[in-house]
């Protein structure tokens, strides 16, 4: 019931609001770019910040220039039996998929050898100046 009488009093506002305008409406040039009302023409939304302009008295829109994030490639340590080790800007990444039919123990074992050998070769990389030492914190 108490929706219904907030639903009922905010009609009531609205049409007090606008019996106060006497049913004038109020026409407003905004300055927009040929981009944005290109994009607005298409169907597409646009989003941006709409303000009056202190200098000239004019309502500008201006348009949010969205950008996608470029993001870098992931740097391939080396490639093992079942998978690979790779590094990205803030990870090491270890994959390694072993089939079924091998068994669990044996699929441990063959996991914990690929692990081993990626690890070492990330070590000899290291040593070998490919990858910076700053990149990898060695605790």
């Amino acid at each position: 019931m108490k929706k219904t009488i907030k639903r009922e009093q905010r009609q009531n506002d609205v049409n007090a609001a606008k019996t106060e305008t006497l049913g004038r409406k109020v026409i407003k040039k905004i300055e927009i770019s040929e981009e944005a009302l290109k994009a607005m023409k298409n169907g597409k939304y646009v989003e941006g910040s709409l303000h009056v302009d202190k200098e000239t008295g004019k309502i500008v829109f201006n348009a949010f220039n969205r950008k996608p994030r470029a993001r870098k490639q992931d740097e391939v340590i080396c490639y093992h039996g079942h998978g690979w080790m790779k590094m990205s800007e803030n990870n090491l990444k270890f994959f390694a998929s072993v089939p079924k039919r091998v068994g669990a123990v044996c699929a441990c074992q063959e996991m914990d050898n690929d692990l081993q050998y990626a690890t070492g070769e990330l070590f000899l990389k290291i040593e070998d100046g490919d990858i910076k030492p700053n990149k990898i914190k060695l605790y």
